[in-house]
């Protein structure tokens, strides 16, 4: 059974009771090694219902948990949070280091993203040297439609889904400049299906260019895209080694390199 962390000041030990709730529901986890439900959070740790839901959602919208039905799971930003001590500690193999070593090698910023909703969901950025405030960091949303790391994950999809999503995703849209026209969208994913690969609309973040690619698909994760960005006119000049880039990392990510 999983202990409640306490500490010489009681029930809290000092710590904030969000921070402490956070850490105990990543330490559940660590002990089932399986999906848990909101009801069996709450019961095996003691919180109650309202708050746990709170907590849970809040979770998933950070891109720590994903939901599937009426489950919570770990996403791959979680692992990723100790991934450095693993590599100092164990070897060099890890999901981390290769993400570093294509930082390296490019110069550029790399990034995995996740999918939520009609938004794109940072969980990892490593950035490249020099960049500003305006450059993607982890934990950053941006519209799907309109980043390359999004429009990667929407390759997978048929056209009727990309139309539904995209249909959603205008009708939220507060301006109107800003809704993007169906048959134009669709006909741009299925030229990235051919080629493989995406790009994103520049004036998210101004200056700044994205290629994206979907990874091969991990066990128990949802599907996640990877990204080099950088400058928009180093990004352009370079594409051919960018996406040649992408490519080598995903083929020894797939499954049968395991």
């Amino acid at each position: 059974m999983l202990r409640r962390i306490t500490g010489p000041g009681g029930e809290t030990g000092g710590t904030i009771k969000s921070s402490r709730r956070t850490l105990e529901i990543l330490e559940l986890f660590a002990e089932t090694h399986e999906p848990v439900t909101e009801a069996e959070v709450a019961h095996r740790l003691g919180y109650p219902q309202s708050s746990t839901s709170m907590l849970l959602l809040s979770l998933v919208q950070l891109g720590y948990l994903e939901k599937v039905d009426r489950l919570f799971r770990p996403t791959l930003r979680v692992m990723l949070l100790g991934a450095w001590l693993q590599d100092r500690l164990i070897g060099q193999g890890s999901l981390l280091r290769r993400m570093d070593g294509l930082r390296t090698r490019t110069g550029l910023t790399v990034l995995i993203g996740m999918q939520q909703a009609t938004r794109v969901r940072y969980i990892l950025a490593l950035r490249r040297e020099g960049t500003g405030e305006n450059e993607p960091h982890a934990g950053m949303a941006r519209p799907i439609f309109r980043t390359g790391l999004g429009k990667a994950l929407l390759l997978p999809m048929p056209d009727a889904a990309v139309a539904r999503l995209l249909r959603r995703a205008n009708a939220e849209e507060t301006d109107p400049r800003l809704r993007i026209p169906q048959a134009a969208f669709l006909e741009d994913i299925r030229q990235s299906r051919e080629r493989g690969w995406a790009t994103g609309n520049a004036s998210v973040q101004k200056g700044v260019g994205v290629i994206g690619m979907m990874l091969p698909a991990l066990p128990a994760q949802p599907p996640l895209s990877i990204g080099l960005g950088g400058a928009l006119d180093d990004i352009q000049a370079r594409q051919e080694e960018i996406v040649g880039e992408l490519r080598e990392v995903c083929c020894s990510l797939s499954p049968s390199k395991y």
